[in-house]
């Protein structure tokens, strides 16, 4: 298993850091960490040709990058397998997209931007790009948040087919029967027939996935972020997945229109983006 970790070597983003460390070792996965840089506008002459100066200043990112990772990273993990690269890319995310296609990434992790980072790794076109793109599945970790062994995972559904594809791979990537599942439906209405839409989606799953380390949960509340935001602090979870749709999705209506400002006011814990594209 291969874990890509893309960073901008910031100060701010050492947690996201340390979580990808801490989440290849449980995962048992090496870890790729891949720094992707701008080509500075060159002043005054220069006798070196450009080939020079990009061979040049990609070796001076490569040594950013392993001292950053010297300087913050945990210490004596001998056991982890680790690789660095530093690409120079005038897109951010289509550079991610390439180097997780090449390396047949089983996840690509990121920090969530914030109010340091001069552009953080996880915005705008970024995040959308990586969204719809990605062709594996998309980890984003909050900058300050701080790793501690996975047990519980909510998952959130619509009862759909490809949730069970999701949910199937899901395990995959968490073998383990000490991390559990929680399957979560939030309904805003009480007299609906979720009830029964559950049950029905629980009998299908069950019937491909053992139910071993799996539970089920109807939530009702005002909003879906409202009771998503509720049962994650409730059971603890120590992240939320969910599959990107098209139109009308969980994710979407999770995080509204502006995706990355409720990510961060609404989700303290890492969200899993399982991309269709991604599913065998």
């Amino acid at each position: 298993m291969t874990i890509l970790y893309a960073t901008d070597c910031n100060e701010n983003s050492v947690s996201a850091l340390r979580y990808a460390q801490k989440l290849s070792l449980q995962l048992n996965a090496q870890l790729v960490l891949l720094y992707v840089y701008d080509i500075p506008p060159v002043a005054g002459r220069t006798i070196k040709t450009e080939e020079q100066l990009q061979r040049s200043l990609k070796g001076e990112k490569l040594e950013l990058l392993t001292r950053y990772y010297r300087e913050n990273g945990i210490k004596d993990q001998q056991k982890l397998s680790i690789h660095f690269w530093a690409e120079y890319g005038i897109s951010i995310a289509d550079t991610i997209l390439e180097y997780a296609l090449t390396l047949n990434c089983e996840l690509v992790l990121v920090g969530m931007k914030d109010e340091h980072t001069k552009r953080g790794m996880f915005s705008g076109n970024i995040a959308n790009k990586l969204l719809k793109n990605v062709n594996c599945k998309l980890l984003i970790v909050p900058n300050t948040f701080e790793y501690s062994t996975i047990t519980s995972i909510a998952y959130a559904t619509d009862f759909e087919n490809a949730d069970v594809r999701a949910i199937s791979e899901l395990k995959q990537l968490f073998p383990h029967k000490e991390v559990t599942v929680k399957i979560v439906h939030v309904t805003t209405d009480e007299n609906t027939k979720e009830g029964e839409q559950m049950e029905w989606f629980k009998e299908i799953l069950l019937e491909k996935i053992p139910g071993e380390s799996i539970s089920f949960h109807l939530i009702n509340a005002q909003t879906v972020p409202l009771g998503l935001r509720m049962f994650i602090g409730d059971e603890n979870s120590s992240m939320i997945a969910l599959l990107e749709r098209e139109e009308q999705s969980v994710f979407k209506r999770l995080f509204h229109k502006d995706l990355i400002k409720s990510m961060e006011s609404q989700i303290k814990i890492p969200i899993l983006s399982i991309n269709p594209k991604s599913l065998n």
